[in-house]
């Protein structure tokens, strides 16, 4: 009775009134997700804004490593802190680099992360007994490195004169070591681009460990599909954000357009259940690897992104065999 009372106020039976609430409640529903994947986009593009630095609360010698305090200059004059941790008379080095929220000695847990505790000094200390000596720096605007543009985040369109800063460092300063790189996510977009850009600088480089490279349109696609929210318009609506707040376009950000001038062999390496990326986007950026001395490693026994930078603590042996190969 009531239905139909209320129904004979909208003029009309009570089947069309129950159309008429259906197809509003369509409507509501489409702009509450619409609402929510603007909010989403927007957060996404917020965080490669200006990162919130990491506390450098390690040290090497924790796990017994002796090591230098290091500074350097990138070609704009940004100076870097880096740490160099020798392995007695070996000439091998391994220059190693970080991830977005990290620093030399790993990073703390980040909720908006999964919480994960990342930890490289398990990693130095696996290389130096190896024979691989180790220069680790960190990127401008991460760790103790000067801060550049207020803080902002150049999308490694800044930080590639990092990577190039640290090659022309170990070129001048150990000249007759061979030269091997160890990237992750950020830092291997960075010496990826670094490479595009002077390719002559890294020529004689023996092998790459290239960890989690990120394509900006993967990390958009992956976290919306996540969280229920995949849609058509999201890496497009993402892009214009970026681009109005970094000044970068969704080409400049494509892993796969730098790819081909990784030239040297190299093992790439990615969280299979990595919900802040595609398998798409990473196959296509193996495929896109300037080298046909590639191999792809997948992480199968992890679900959390951060967990890869910790892969190695766990498997020492397989980084040692792929760069002993070299």
């Amino acid at each position: 009775m009531f239905l139909a009372r209320l129904a004979s106020c909208f003029g009309g039976s009570v089947p069309t009134f129950a159309r008429h609430i259906a197809g509003q409640e369509q409507i509501l529903f489409g702009l509450v997700d619409c609402v929510k994947r603007t909010i989403a986009v927007r957060q996404m593009a917020k965080f490669f804004a200006k990162v919130d630095r990491a506390p450098l609360t390690r040290s090497p010698k924790e796990v017994g490593l002796a090591f230098e305090d290091i500074s350097f200059e990138a070609a704009d004059g940004v100076r870097l802190k880096a740490w160099f941790l020798p392995a007695g008379r070996s000439k091998k080095l391994v220059v190693f680099n970080h991830f977005m929220l990290g620093n030399r000695a790993g990073a703390v847990p980040h909720p908006d992360w999964g919480n994960v505790s990342v930890d490289f000094l398990p990693i130095y200390k696996t290389l130096v007994e190896a024979g691989y000596s180790v220069f680790t720096y960190e990127l401008r605007n991460h760790g103790e490195s000067d801060v550049h543009d207020g803080g902002k985040l150049g999308l490694t369109h800044t930080e590639y004169q990092d990577a190039i800063a640290a090659q022309d460092y170990v070129a001048k300063h150990y000249p007759d070591h061979d030269v091997y790189l160890y990237s992750q996510c950020y830092g291997t977009v960075a010496t990826m681009r670094a490479m595009e850009r002077a390719p002559e600088k890294f020529a004689d480089v023996k092998a790459f460990v290239n960890i989690q490279p990120l394509s900006a349109d993967a990390f958009v696609e992956g976290v919306t599909k996540e969280f229920g929210l995949a849609h058509p318009d999201n890496v497009a609506n993402f892009a214009r954000h970026i681009e109005k707040q970094n000044g970068y376009g969704l080409e400049d950000l494509k892993v796969t357009n730098i790819a081909p001038a990784v030239t040297v062999p190299t093992m790439l390496v990615q969280v299979r259940k990595d919900f802040r990326t595609t398998n798409d986007d990473l196959n296509a950026i193996f495929a896109a690897l300037g080298t046909d001395d590639k191999e792809m490693v997948w992480i199968d026994d992890q679900v959390e992104r951060l967990e890869g930078y910790n892969h190695f603590s766990r498997h020492p042996d397989q980084l040692v065999a792929f760069l002993d190969r070299f």
